[in-house]
């Protein structure tokens, strides 16, 4: 199984965004991040549920699908995204970069497998 790694990096929405500097944010700074946060959500969301129920082929068909998001508030438009596969490296970053707003940059990072985790998980 690999592992496809994929970086999001959306234009910057809100002043706190534009700016970079999210060190004291205003109550509406914050809001202004979160509507831009949800509005990316609802773009990906059906996207990504739909990846693991796409009918079985020879190879790249997905296993899982997990999104990550940047915490910090002049972050918030920073993702990436883990793709797990069988194996291949299906065109998700290229079908993704289609649905989002111009001047998004989706790039795949790679395809990674997994050597370790920790804590370990104790055998069944």
């Amino acid at each position: 199984m690999a592992i496809l790694t994929i970086r999001i990096d959306l234009p910057p929405k809100g002043e706190l965004e534009a700016s970079g500097d999210g060190s004291l944010p205003t109550d509406a700074q914050m809001a202004e991040e979160t509507r831009a946060r949800q509005n990316f959500l609802d773009i990906v969301s059906p996207f990504f549920e739909s990846l693991p129920k796409r009918p079985s082929r020879r190879s790249g068909n997905v296993l899982r699908v997990e999104l990550l998001g940047g915490d910090v508030s002049s972050q918030l438009n920073h993702y990436l995204v883990l793709v797990s596969v069988d194996i291949g490296e299906p065109p998700i970053a290229q079908e993704l970069a289609k649905l989002l707003p111009e001047g998004s940059k989706v790039s795949l990072v790679g395809a990674y497998e997994s050597l370790q985790t920790w804590p370990e998980t104790p055998p069944a």
